[in-house]
């Protein structure tokens, strides 16, 4: 994977945050919507219903954008051109793929689970929850990560 900008970081922001926008090919337009999401070692997992736009797109095309961000502070000023955010941002670019076998699925699932709800117990999901999604993986090639922080700002 390739990396511009500092890794720790964008690996920061990558576990961190929990929805995304997952950019994707349409015919004629590009597609994006917002996502929920997990990341682990190099890769994002999202999951979906069965069937629909997004995974239509994923299909034809399964090369993907994501896209996180973290707005950390606004900046006031008595300048319309002084006022701005401090900020973190990540893009990946990768390729997606659904994931078929059932113990990667699951433990995928788990992993978008446990980033919404951290340590607190909630039901597991069951074989039937587990067979009304669909679960892709991106595998990541090249991550891009900006950074927006002034001194004293944060």
């Amino acid at each position: 994977m390739k990396y511009l900008g500092d890794k720790k970081e964008a690996e920061q922001v990558l576990k961190e945050e929990n929805v995304g926008r997952l950019g994707m090919f349409n015919q004629d337009y590009p597609y994006v919507v917002p996502i929920c999401y997990a990341y682990e070692q190099g890769s994002i997992y999202l999951h979906s219903g069965i069937g629909g736009q997004k995974l239509d797109c994923i299909e034809r095309n399964n090369r993907v954008c994501f896209q996180v961000d973290q707005v950390l502070k606004l900046r006031e000023s008595d300048s319309a051109c002084d006022y701005g955010f401090n900020y973190r941002s990540v893009i990946a670019l990768g390729r997606a793929e659904e994931i078929i076998d059932d113990k990667l699925k699951m433990k995928a699932l788990e992993l978008i689970t446990h980033n919404f709800t951290g340590s607190k117990q909630v039901k597991p999901i069951s074989d039937k929850d587990m067979k009304g999604v669909v679960v892709i993986k991106i595998s990541i090639e090249k991550v891009t990560v900006k950074i927006n922080e002034k001194a004293g700002d944060i």
